[in-house]
């Protein structure tokens, strides 16, 4: 599982990059709230790492005239949630074998789909009989992307509100294998964002096999002290 990330928050480059606006209102309404609730809405240091329950960029949008960045929060919080879900449970990392079967997956597959740019995904593996801290990161690239499904909840008094996504992961190439990890996001291939952002009618069956089609990618790793 990804239970850390590090992003990339150049927004200059990210709008130019996936052809989308920013979002500057709910940037902006992001910050005011950090200042009113920071234990609420996290945002991550100059290290530009998230952890669960942190903000980041996320692209919405069916196509370039539509799309658009805006924050969201790793780790959903379904809509219908009253309380958060425990810690216990991972709501960041929804498992593409997972999708049709987990109930919070099934109520947003085929409707609340995101891109997650990201720069590199951070893991914990087993070195010598002990955890070490591993960082994978695709070679020659610099920013990757993950097909992502969100949620939106509000407060009963509606004074605040969350939006929340999960980033898909599926079997790793032997490369992140090889290094004692058994999962890996999903790095959709690029022409077909527009698909996965904007399902339409397509079935559950038909929206999986998009999932299916990834960037051609080497993945390099570097282990953290």
């Amino acid at each position: 599982m990804c239970f850390s990330v590090e992003i990339n928050r150049d927004f200059k480059y990210l709008s130019h990059f996936f052809q989308a606006k920013i979002d500057k209102q709910a940037f902006y309404k992001l910050d005011e709230r950090k200042k009113e609730m920071g234990h609420i809405y996290k945002t991550p240091a100059q290290d530009n790492r998230i952890y669960p329950n942190y903000y980041a960029p996320v692209v919405i949008g069916a196509d370039k005239s539509q799309r658009r960045i805006t924050p969201m929060r790793y780790r959903v919080r379904p809509h219908n949630s009253p309380t958060e879900v425990p810690s216990k449970y991972n709501l960041f990392n929804a498992r593409y074998d997972s999708l049709t079967t987990r109930k919070t997956w099934k109520e947003l597959i085929g409707r609340n789909h995101g891109l997650f740019p990201f720069k590199k995904f951070f893991e914990w593996v087993e070195v010598g009989g002990k955890k070490q801290l591993i960082s994978f990161f695709p070679k020659g690239r610099e920013i990757m992307w993950a097909p992502c499904i969100y949620d939106y909840w509000e407060s009963p008094d509606k004074k605040y509100s969350i939006t929340s996504f999960a980033l898909i992961t599926d079997d790793p190439p032997q490369e992140v294998l090889e290094k004692g990890h058994d999962r890996c996001p999903i790095f959709l291939k690029q022409d077909l964002w527009e698909l996965w952002l904007n399902p339409g009618h397509k079935n559950v069956q038909e929206i999986l096999g998009i999932l299916k089609n990834k960037e051609e990618a080497i993945y390099q790793s570097k282990y953290l002290e």
